[in-house]
């Protein structure tokens, strides 16, 4: 009853979680065709199954039967599967690797649920959370789709969460097995509380795709060119809010990968290179799918000097002031 408790408590996280993700952030990206937000929607999947697998466990525990607890396990390692695949650029070679080696670990885990004894099975479920998460820590690691914060975030929290998979396999094949130490770190309940912290900071690393990364110091011997959504009201009328603030994003990703010294601007960024605007619409074309459309609103400035106007607090920034 304390494992399902601590289980339903987790999974009321994580809903909330996934719903805070899917309002702040994955929403206002759906107008995007990137690899940004080729992440988002795998990401999301990944959470729901997060969530699905927390449901399955419960109803499990509350007697459900051997179909309740393989969906379980097989929804417990393709989260972590799916974030190896969301990390990675969606035309990479890898992504059909990625796709099989998801496939093949959850029909291995779900038939080890069904088949096997529950300490055998719990063994192959371990063993395929830990592969798919370290695996996940090495891909976050080296994305450069992803700010360096939500990179470091992911490849922390799925290093650490595999880690703790593989301590628990060991643990449970020596004679620590059943000890007190064994009760405290690794029953299904303090299983479930890792789980639940691993999806929180998940989440994290997702709404912080939001934020800008912090602005690097600036080189004053060096020229900086501005690039900026020009025709801001024009892309309001036709994207709405929402997604104009998701080109913005994009196009701060797209500077940063171009230049990692770059910094955000009103409307835009600022790059240590005196012609951005060419080299900003090519890899917005081609890394990010914009057309030609979302290209005309971009506009370049040399002036890096003059004043900007603040920022409004929810985000939208100020209408500019009448000359």
């Amino acid at each position: 009853m304390e494992d399902a408790m601590v289980l339903s408590i987790g999974l009321a996280v994580m809903c909330a979680t996934l719903g805070v993700c899917v309002i702040a952030v994955i929403l206002p990206q759906l107008g995007s065709r990137g690899p940004l937000h080729f992440f988002l929607r795998v990401a999301t999947v990944a959470g729901v199954l997060s969530v699905g697998s927390t449901a399955m466990f419960i109803l499990a525990f509350q007697g459900g039967g051997p179909l309740p607890l393989a969906l379980a396990a097989m929804g417990m390692v393709l989260a972590p599967a799916l974030l190896c695949i969301a990390v990675t650029p969606p035309r990479s070679r890898r992504i059909r690797p990625l796709v099989a080696l998801a496939i093949v670990l959850a029909a291995a885990v779900g038939a080890s649920a069904a088949l096997l004894p529950d300490p055998a099975a719990l063994n192959v479920r371990l063993c395929a959370v830990a592969l798919a998460c370290l695996l996940c820590a090495v891909l976050s690691s080296r994305s450069r789709t992803l700010p360096r914060r939500s990179a470091w975030i992911l490849s922390a929290t799925n290093g650490a969460y595999g880690l703790y998979s593989l301590v628990r396999l060991v643990v449970g094949a020596t004679p620590a097995a059943g000890s007190a130490v064994d009760r405290m770190f690794f029953s299904a309940g303090a299983a479930a509380a890792a789980a639940t912290v691993c999806v929180l900071l998940v989440g994290l690393a997702v709404v912080l795709i939001r934020r800008s990364p912090t602005a690097r110091a600036r080189d004053a011997s060096s020229e900086w060119s501005r690039v900026a959504l020009a025709d801001w009201q024009r892309g309001r009328r036709e994207l709405g809010t929402d997604g104009l603030l998701a080109l913005l994003t994009e196009l701060r990703l797209a500077a940063r990968e171009l230049d990692p010294s770059a910094v955000d601007v009103y409307r835009g960024v600022e790059m240590r290179r005196s012609a951005a605007l060419p080299a900003i619409r090519a890899r917005l074309r081609d890394a990010y799918g914009w057309r030609p459309a979302q290209l005309a609103l971009l506009g370049a400035s040399g002036d890096a000097a003059r004043p900007r106007p603040a920022p409004s607090v929810r985000g939208m920034p100020r209408a500019p002031r009448a000359e």
